[in-house]
């Protein structure tokens, strides 16, 4: 097995499937989200993929493919908990580079009980864990005949390469925007919650639509009101000219024919 190409397909795929995941949780469930109201990007990448669970399902792999090479009569339990420990160390250290290096937070365990900085908490682990043993139980055999799959068909390295490419780029443009965010939480002192702030921005996008669309509304009758009274004006000038044209040829015959008369 290509290991290089096959931890590459993992971080693309796990990277999708988590955003999806997320997306639906935030928007739709969450009782922090707009619940359908409207719709918020999960994460600091524009693009639809959450790097942590790339790399988190490259994780699983790796771990699941290595002991069952090196210890082929391990217990399952030994491997679901070291999957566990592994991505809750993942979720913590990308949380912690986020908080102390960039003062902003991705997600906030702070009101749960246990939880440590608000990154990592024991509801969350017990999660992670349950995912890990979800994987290793149910999708890792899968997960490894996908992978060979892919090597006997690299035409799809295509997308993987076009992939990795949108990523790259949309990771250096998105880190401009969170060094932006750092900048205004170093001048005002205050750790960024990326997820408030998406919602409170989506919102005045909303609310500035809602206000645009009703001076629209009003700008345009008060334009149809102008025609209207346009059109009213000009038939009324029309009509009286009518009128007096009628008027002048009338006095015309009138004056013409008191001459012959004469």
């Amino acid at each position: 097995m290509n290991w290089p190409l096959a931890l590459a397909f993992l971080f693309y795929w796990g990277a999708i499937e988590g955003w999806i995941i997320e997306f639906l949780f935030r928007n739709l469930i969450s009782h922090k989200g707009p619940r359908g109201k409207y719709f918020i990007n999960p994460g600091f990448c524009k693009g639809p993929w959450l790097p942590i669970y790339g790399i988190g399902l490259a994780a699983m792999f790796t771990i699941s493919a290595l002991i069952q090479q090196a210890f082929p009569t391990a217990s399952p339990i030994i491997v679901i908990l070291l999957i566990g420990i592994t991505m809750n160390v993942i979720e913590f250290i990308g949380g912690f580079v986020l908080l102390k290096c960039f003062n902003t937070r991705l997600w906030d365990y702070r009101d749960q009980p246990g939880n440590i900085m608000g990154i990592v908490c024991p509801l969350f682990a017990l999660i992670w864990t349950a995912i890990g043993a979800a994987y290793y139980l149910l999708l890792h055999n899968y997960v490894i005949s996908e992978l060979w799959w892919l090597s006997n068909n690299l035409a799809f390295c295509f997308v993987i390469g076009l992939f990795w490419g949108l990523f790259i780029v949309d990771i250096v443009s998105s880190f401009k925007t969170i060094a932006a965010v750092k900048k205004y939480g170093d001048k005002h002192d205050v750790i960024v919650k990326v997820e408030e702030l998406k919602q409170a921005m989506q919102k005045q996008r909303m609310d500035k639509a809602e206000r645009l669309k009703f001076f629209n509304e009003i700008a345009g009758t008060e334009i149809e009101d102008i025609m209207n009274n346009i059109d009213q004006h000009k038939q009324a000038m029309e009509s009286k000219e009518t009128a007096l044209k009628s008027h002048r040829t009338k006095k015309h015959k009138e004056s013409q024919k008191t001459k012959k008369n004469k």
